[in-house]
């Protein structure tokens, strides 16, 4: 019974990589080709990204105000064409009571983008705390 239980998956995946041949499959990447850049981005960088913390920590250095709200989100395809392979992108509250729009890169933490009214009052002056 053992034979049976060891050979049938072997005999499986030999008719379905015959099956794939007969129908002319070459067996590629089993995502969308338009999907490819994107993966091969990810082999080649390192895939580790800031925890968000940090991220939060980064944007009170240089603004002033209480964070909002903090995703993770894709690159635009300017910021694609510059390397960039997530984005953190966070809302923060300014003690005058605007919404800045911040993106960071999630790998390296640069700033990518800020946006937003009361930007310059916002900003904090001197030497980083």
């Amino acid at each position: 019974m053992r034979i049976i239980s060891l050979s049938l998956p072997v005999a499986l995946t030999l008719g379905l990589n015959a099956l794939a041949e007969d129908r002319g499959h070459d067996r590629g990447p089993p995502w969308p080709e338009d999907w490819a850049p994107e993966f091969e981005s990810l082999q080649r960088h390192d895939s580790r990204i800031l925890p968000l913390n940090r991220a939060a920590e980064i944007v009170a250095e240089r603004f002033r105000g209480r964070l909002i709200a903090a995703r993770i989100v894709p690159p635009t395809p300017d910021e694609r064409a510059q390397g960039v392979i997530l984005v953190h992108e966070l809302r923060l509250l300014t003690p005058r009571r605007d919404v800045l729009l911040i993106r960071l890169d999630a790998h390296s933490g640069d700033f990518l983008e800020v946006a937003g009214a009361g930007l310059t009052d916002a900003r904090r002056k001197g030497p980083k705390p």
